[in-house]
């Protein structure tokens, strides 16, 4: 095969076509798993209920809408941010008005000042980690334009739309004094002619080539917002990959008690009953905790990092110790202060006397929670608390 047939067989994949790795869904990893993000939400019911959910390929039309929505980044395609985050590098007016690609009217606008972009897919395929994107990126007003909406055979994801931009993306911005950043319009009474950008093929003058100097900056960070290599191990959707990334460039918070309940945020503690199976950690689809064990120092350490953590409470789903607990409402400063993982358990292990398995020391005791269970129930067995059986009886030991 020549240079030229292997580039021609690459530009004909079609990487827009979304696809769905049942084995990154949450569902695949914690058979208690409750996630629904991806469900009632599809325009053109493409994805089926199910643990994993199915996705009918010839039935989905694109809209995008599943690529954010996705914890754990199941949904697979290439969608419209990073060439919406070049051009709006690009940008001069640092002003920008998004419309999707079936807008009637996208060329026209709400100021003579901004620079329209148009994007492919519905606008809900965005995600709330694309507006903090724009905003470390230095645009100072994006507008999401909704105005068409009702003429749209996707009317039903206007909500998604608001939802990620007023609840999620004007909430968190709202941590770094940048709220304002964000508007959004349903109507055009006196709409204005203002340049338009398609988002894969923005315009390039002689102009344009001057600025492209001295927006170097801007630009380089654009591509390393979108272009940050995934850790190996980890299963962590686009769109809170995209706020991590963001949340780096955008300082130090300005109101650090800004409450991110709602958007699958959480903070961990535990408590003293853990036995440093280290369960918690290897069940982690995102790797936000982590645990080491050095046998020949007989220490272990549980650490946790909270912009990592999607609130899937896969760990409460393996702890046999009820040793988990998660809030799921914290404030900004608990989720993006922290420059490290931070530490929510250490100390010393023993090793059972029975199994020789190390477990958390513990004065007197001389065999592993399991072994200790057994001698105790020689016929029952142990099931992680708040299970559910079947018959609906929730088990808690």
């Amino acid at each position: 095969m020549n240079l030229f047939s292997a580039a021609e067989r690459l530009a004909a994949i079609d990487r827009s076509e979304i696809t769905l790795d049942a084995a990154r869904c949450l569902h695949s990893r914690d058979k208690f798993a409750a996630c629904e993000a991806c469900l009632n939400v599809c325009p053109a019911d493409a994805i089926q209920a199910d643990k994993p959910p199915r996705l009918d390929s010839t039935a989905c039309a694109s809209c995008l809408t599943c690529l954010p929505l996705c914890p754990s980044g199941a949904f697979s395609a290439d969608d419209s941010v990073a060439d919406l985050l070049n051009c709006a590098a690009r940008v001069e007016s640092r002003a920008v008005e998004l419309v999707c690609q079936a807008h009637p009217r996208a060329e026209m606008g709400l100021s003579a000042e901004a620079t329209g972009i148009r994007l492919r897919g519905c606008l809900a395929g965005l995600g709330s980690g694309t507006y903090l994107a724009l905003a470390a990126l230095g645009v100072e007003q994006v507008t999401l334009r909704l105005d068409a909406c009702g003429e749209c055979p996707w009317a039903s994801l206007r909500g998604q739309a608001e939802k990620q931009f007023f609840n999620e993306a004007k909430q968190l911005l709202s941590a770094w004094g940048r709220a304002e950043t964000l508007r959004l319009t349903d109507a055009l009474t006196e709409p204005i002619e203002r340049p338009l950008w398609d988002a894969k093929n923005p315009p390039l003058s002689r102009r344009d080539m001057f600025l492209l100097v001295s927006r170097q900056g801007q630009i380089a960070l654009a591509r390393a917002i979108e272009n940050q290599p995934p850790k190996a191990g980890k299963s962590i959707g686009r769109n809170r990959t995209r706020m991590i990334h963001a949340a780096a460039q955008l300082g130090d918070l300005q109101d650090g008690g800004v409450s991110l309940a709602g958007m699958d945020f959480a903070m961990l503690t535990i408590n003293e009953s853990c036995s440093a199976c280290g369960a918690c950690a290897r069940i982690c689809p995102t790797d936000a905790l982590t645990f080491e064990s050095d046998e020949k120092a007989h220490r272990y350490v549980l650490r946790f990092s909270p912009k990592e953590c999607i609130n899937c409470e896969a760990c409460i789903h393996v702890c046999m110790e009820k040793a988990v607990r998660v809030d799921s409402a914290p404030m900004a400063e608990q989720v993006w202060d922290p420059k490290e993982a931070v530490l929510l358990q250490s100390g010393e292990l023993s090793r059972c006397e029975h199994c020789s398995a190390p477990f958390a020391a513990r004065q007197g005791i001389r065999l592993c929670p399991t072994c200790e269970y057994r001698r105790k129930n020689p016929f029952g067995s142990r099931l992680p608390a708040g299970m559910v059986l079947p018959g609906g009886k929730k088990h808690d030991h």
